[in-house]
């Protein structure tokens, strides 16, 4: 197995429990918003574009628990919490996402800005956010977090996860688009409209 980056001595197994709950939660929000969108990419029923944006809300709201800020007491399993040579972990994180730390910092700035003034925050003196971010970097980014985490969840005898969580999340996604196909089709003849 290949040897992923030192954990710091005060990763608690509570920590990994949680990182890998959110990375899973991560993956399969953008996941299940990517099999619906190949069913419909644009839904006329309010009942799935509300599930869309839950969704696209959900996986950064996960994704910045990871990589957004790194306070110690509230983002506990930000990888700079979690990882003992943060230049080791950003090296490699871009080197597996195929960027640089400008482009890597830019799609930081884009995710957390969702985050703060459309997914958890209004701030009514700020325009609304005129963009959806793109989610391919954070499933990306998400990946290579769980591949450092996994030699230590291992020698922590923590077998229950899978061994690769793009398989895993591949898999997801392939069994998620065939219920995604049978949902919208099981609901194309109903009227959304109110009242």
């Amino acid at each position: 197995m290949k040897s992923g980056l030192a954990l710091k001595a005060a990763v608690t197994d509570e920590h990994l429990k949680g990182a890998v709950t959110i990375l899973a939660n991560l993956v399969r929000s953008a996941h299940l918003k990517r099999a619906l969108t190949r069913a419909d990419p644009a839904p006329s029923l309010n009942f799935w574009r509300v599930i869309y944006g839950n969704l696209l809300d959900m996986t950064v709201l996960e994704w910045c628990k990871l990589f957004g800020s790194d306070n110690e007491d509230h983002q506990q399993v930000h990888w700079k919490n979690m990882f003992h040579d943060e230049s080791a972990f950003r090296d490699g994180l871009y080197r597996h996402l195929g960027i640089s730390s400008d482009d890597f910092f830019a799609y930081w700035k884009e995710l957390k800005t969702y985050r703060d003034t459309a997914a958890a925050h209004l701030d009514l003196a700020k325009p609304l956010v005129p963009f959806y971010p793109k989610l391919d970097h954070a499933i990306a980014s998400s990946y290579y977090y769980y591949a450092q985490l996994l030699p230590a969840l291992r020698n922590r005898g923590m077998t229950q996860y899978p061994d690769d969580l793009q398989a895993y999340a591949e898999a997801f996604l392939a069994q998620t688009v065939d219920i995604a196909s049978k949902a919208m089709m099981a609901t194309k003849n109903i009227d959304g409209r109110l009242g």
